[in-house]
């Protein structure tokens, strides 16, 4: 549970990614375990073949030759022995480490961090060592341990039981066939244990995402200081905003003094164009706006003498299919070429 009664909320991903900096992440031991036991079995049932026939070989190899009871050559023997020993143990091994590791990058991916190694001063400390010691999740701990080891225990006796009867007939059997009726029943035992291992692995595994959970919940107040550390203050992204809307505005006013003509509805709409011949393709939308903006936008256009064209319908097609700095489209090419061909007779300009 988590520790603090107040940490009602979710950790938000920022918070999972510091906690997984630190080396903090959910993860079972238990999985790793249950995965070996599994793959102990399959190396067992297809290695021992190999194995023990190369065992073999080597036992009357080293016993078919006396000179190795010689003790000047008795190093070669050690050699000798290190070397096979090495070459039918390191798949074994190697394969062992390959499942440690794929199990626990399964469980949470791949991290590399030192954090986890850091000493932590609070660890030295005898008090809260004893507050560990004796707290409900240690208790816990020692009793899904011993519950492990008891259930290990009795499924250990019952198959034992099982096989006593053949354990006592081993006596009556050749050498071989002790030695395959030993590996058989420790490969009875091994399976027992891997399938019990599933199991307790995948409840152990949901416990611990679920500890993890609890452990990285965070209190509203730290939901906040983080939202306002990371995204900013919302006041302040209000205020922002706002001053971006203005200067943007002023800008767009300041376009309406060097456009051509302002086309409105006229009393909703107002659209201000500015058009070069030779350097446009098209007459392009400098300022638009609606109600309160349009007539300041027509304001502006009288102070500077910029001709005010009154067309409703060319006006809110021009507001609704274009943006500020947008050319006008195609299809309003005609119009707007009239609007502006009248606007330059006026002033005696040729188009």
């Amino acid at each position: 549970m988590a520790k603090d009664p107040s940490k009602t909320e979710k950790a938000t991903p920022r918070r999972r990614q510091k906690a997984r900096e630190e080396g903090q992440v959910a993860k079972s031991q238990d999985i790793p375990i249950s995965a070996s036991l599994i793959v102990m079995f399959l190396i067992f049932l297809a290695y021992i073949p190999f194995a023990y026939s190369n065992l073999i070989k080597f036992y009357r190899y080293v016993f078919s030759n006396p000179d190795y009871l010689i003790p000047s050559v008795n190093s070669s023997l050690v050699i000798f022995s290190v070397k096979t020993l090495s070459f039918l143990l390191f798949p074994i091994f190697l394969a062992f480490l390959l499942v440690g590791i794929i199990s626990n990058i399964a469980q949470f991916g791949f991290l590399f961090t030192l954090k986890a190694l850091k000493p932590k001063l609070d660890r030295l400390n005898p008090i809260s060592g004893l507050m560990r010691l004796f707290s409900l999740k240690t208790l816990f701990e020692l009793f899904r341990n011993v519950l492990k080891l008891i259930v290990a225990t009795a499924i250990s006796y019952f198959i034992l039981k099982f096989l006593f009867n053949d354990i006592l007939r081993l006596i009556d059997l050749t050498v071989y066939q002790q030695i395959y009726t030993m590996i058989k029943y420790t490969m009875v035992l091994i399976l027992a244990f891997a399938l019990l291992s599933i199991p307790i692995a995948v409840i152990d595994f949901i416990y611990r995402k679920f500890e993890y959970e609890e452990n990285i919940k965070m209190t509203k107040q730290e939901v906040k200081e983080e939202r306002k550390m990371y995204e900013g203050n919302p006041q302040i992204k209000a205020a922002i905003r706002r001053k971006q809307r203005e200067l943007s505005m002023l800008r767009m006013m300041a376009e309406v003094a060097k456009a051509d003509v302002v086309i409105t509805n006229p009393e909703h709409y107002a659209v201000a164009l500015k058009y070069e011949k030779g350097k446009m393709q098209a007459p392009k939308v400098v300022a638009k706006g609606v109600d309160n903006i349009a007539q300041r936008i027509k304001e502006i256009a009288r102070e500077n003498d910029v001709p005010i064209y009154e067309d409703p319908p060319v006006a809110r097609a021009l507001y609704k299919s274009c943006e500020i700095g947008d050319y006008i489209p195609e299809n309003l090419y005609v119009a707007v070429a009239k609007i502006l061909a009248r606007v330059y007779k006026e002033k005696g300009v040729k188009l």
